[in-house]
């Protein structure tokens, strides 16, 4: 029996606009985001960023030998922000009504000004993070981030919840199958379609009963 939801942010709740994102990289002389991906040196330091798992001025000296000389610090941190896009209010009311039948958590690789951004948005839509969550996990927070299984591990901890009562959304490969190791039930959700996953839609048909 399901008691618990645990979301994943960007790509899930949060939706990413990848062209916008492309631009910004090019603009200060980054690869497009493929190319990021592809490229160890480049990925490593941005990685590291985004996962909130280094601070602004190590990244910025990672990061600049990529980087047009012309190009300034706040352009480049800028350019890793581009990438974050919008929350359709629909999602967060699913949250709200899914708090009255489950234990809902967010469980997200995020840096700090990743997560300010995203409760300004929540708050633009008329919700607060207290709202949507019972508890929200971000891994600059922590010190870790997915997929190492030590994240998981933490949040069974925190919360007391267990892993065989538990559905997990995420967008990234990896970090399902993680958590599948752990033993928790894990759906992959194709990047900002959230809505096509059949379980969701159960968890929305369940909750309207």
């Amino acid at each position: 029996m399901i008691r618990n939801i645990i979301f994943d942010l960007a790509g899930v709740l949060l939706n990413l606009n990848l062209e916008r994102d492309t631009q910004a990289l090019l603009s200060v002389g980054l690869p497009d985001f493929d190319g990021c991906i592809a490229d160890r040196e480049i990925h490593g330091p941005i990685s590291l960023y985004l996962n909130g798992l280094s601070d602004k001025p190590t990244f910025l000296k990672a990061i600049r030998p990529f980087c047009f000389p012309e190009a300034t610090d706040e352009e480049i941190l800028a350019s890793m922000d581009a990438v974050l896009d919008d929350i359709p209010s629909s999602r967060l009311a699913a949250l709200v009504e899914m708090r009255k039948h489950y234990k809902v958590f967010l469980l997200s690789n995020l840096y700090d000004t990743a997560w300010d951004l995203t409760q300004k948005l929540i708050r633009n839509e008329g919700y607060t993070v207290e709202q949507c969550f019972d508890e929200a996990f971000i891994s600059y927070k922590m010190q870790l981030a997915k997929p190492n299984p030590l994240i998981y591990q933490q949040v069974f901890e925190a919360t007391g919840i267990q892993p065989g009562e538990t559905i997990y959304f995420d967008d990234s490969h990896d970090n399902i199958e993680a958590a599948k190791k752990l033993g928790i039930l894990s759906c992959l959700v194709p990047m900002n379609e959230i809505e096509t996953c059949k379980e969701y839609q159960q968890l929305i048909e369940t909750c309207s009963r």
